[in-house]
């Protein structure tokens, strides 16, 4: 069996994006699926998924979560299913596994969605940490002051990962993904998260904080170079140093 066979069959985890990009996720779903229900049940998911007509990764891996998440809460087998595909082996079945959670009946509130997401956030495979944040974002938006109120502690967490999902999880443009207009307007609202990292020791947690900023720097400018400023003049040290010049790249880059 190859690689892309090992992918495809849910043997394996991805190792890159074009790993990733290039699953066949309608195979896997037949792979993964097809044994925790019977052949009708899978037919009607596969139907609504295709009909849904997914242009892109994230559009499936939503409508996926989407579809498990309304198919198997009518049948009262939600939760057995999320705990199979939360723990298999593919960072994609996990990741739907992600999209699930914030697309279940009843709704989770949002500190039970934030409870429900953490494992995954710190998830040891890239590919998940990056879809828990975007299966996230929507619910978190909706309300953006108590999102922050409740990811404030999450920017100490001991945990790098943890930390970076509280920051990337609001980027104001962010990737493959809807921009948030009130955070592009008025960033200073999401300093609770983004004042403790001035000085954050990890490079992965750095260039979050500092893509937060470069992003809020295309609308805001002035705010982000004053913040730029502050932070240097609290704390000069090489990781306030590296933040700040990535932070302020696009700005250095128009003048």
């Amino acid at each position: 069996m190859d690689r892309f066979e090992s992918l495809n069959n849910g043997l394996a985890a991805t190792t890159n994006l074009n790993e990733c990009l290039k699953i066949d996720q309608e195979h896997l779903f037949k792979v993964v699926i097809g044994p925790l229900c019977n052949q009708s049940l899978l037919d009607e998911m596969m139907t609504a998924i295709a009909d849904s007509q997914p242009s892109g990764i994230l559009p499936r891996m939503r409508v996926t979560g989407k579809v498990l998440a309304e198919t198997f809460g009518a049948a009262n087998a939600l939760q057995n299913v999320y705990s199979v595909l939360s723990q298999h082996v593919s960072d994609t079945v996990r990741g739907w596994a992600c999209f699930i959670l914030p697309q279940q009946l009843p709704e989770l509130s949002l500190p039970e969605l934030l409870t429900k997401i953490q494992p995954h956030a710190k998830d040891a495979h890239f590919g998940v940490r990056e879809w828990v944040w975007m299966a996230a974002r929507g619910k978190l938006e909706l309300d953006l002051a108590y999102s922050i109120e409740l990811l404030s502690p999450w920017v100490v967490d001991p945990q790098p990962f943890i930390r970076r999902f509280a920051v990337e999880s609001l980027r104001p443009r962010g990737v493959w993904c809807r921009h948030i207009n009130k955070l592009k307007e008025q960033p200073a609202i999401a300093l609770p998260l983004l004042e403790p990292l001035k000085n954050e020791p990890e490079i992965y947690v750095q260039d979050s904080v500092a893509n937060w900023l470069n992003d809020a720097s295309k609308s805001q400018p002035q705010w982000v170079s004053n913040i730029c400023e502050k932070w240097l003049t609290e704390s000069n040290s090489k990781s306030t140093q590296r933040i700040v010049k990535r932070a302020l790249r696009s700005i250095s880059k128009s003048k």
